[in-house]
């Protein structure tokens, strides 16, 4: 009987061998993750029902502490040198801005934007990518969430949120398209 070779020491064995280890291994990894060997489930949604008594000789024991008169947040508006920018074949038009009060130390700015795709050819990007704001020189990436997706000969209009410290000096909106950095100087005034 002439020499036989065994399925397993053949070019098409060796990887039908190989596929089934590396099949088993990564079926086990996903059952072990999924019972939570390798994290911790999360515990979003969950909600604490344990309950500890009030004794009255800790409260009495606390230092008596008067509350802070809250100070109201001076009301601003950001007021655009310039409203409308175009760069090639996409146009920007800033339709207004509002600041609201998120901590003591610093205010959101949220910044309504209308984006026009002019383009021929193809969609474009609408997204925090396309923005930064200066803060006293200092670029910073927008706090939002705004990805949108514009087709060609068609327009949208998006937010873009930024968190701006109180005490900031300068602010300029800065929109980067098409390799160019075209910045929005914005004067904060009483409301």
């Amino acid at each position: 009987m002439p020499d036989e070779k065994s399925f397993w020491t053949t070019i098409p064995g060796i990887i039908t061998g190989l596929a089934a280890i590396v099949t088993a291994v990564t079926g086990l990894i996903v059952a072990l993750n999924g019972a939570g060997l390798f994290s911790k489930p999360a515990a979003a949604g969950k909600i604490s029902t344990e309950t500890k008594p009030l004794i009255k000789k800790d409260v009495d024991s606390l230092p008596a502490k008067q509350a802070e008169p809250q100070q109201p947040a001076e009301s601003l508006k950001a007021v655009f040198s310039m409203t409308r920018v175009k760069i090639e074949d996409h146009e920007y038009t800033i339709l207004g801005a509002s600041l609201e009060p998120i901590t003591p130390e610093s205010n959101s700015l949220a910044i309504k934007i209308k984006y026009k795709n002019n383009s021929n050819y193809s969609p474009a990007t609408f997204w925090n990518d396309g923005f930064r704001l200066a803060i006293d020189g200092a670029l910073t990436p927008p706090t939002g969430d705004l990805s949108e997706l514009v087709e060609r000969h068609a327009e949208l209009v998006g937010t873009v949120t930024f968190e701006v410290p109180n005490n900031a000096k300068s602010l300029a909106l800065h929109i980067l398209d098409v390799g160019k950095d075209i910045a929005l100087p914005i004067k904060l005034t009483p409301d």
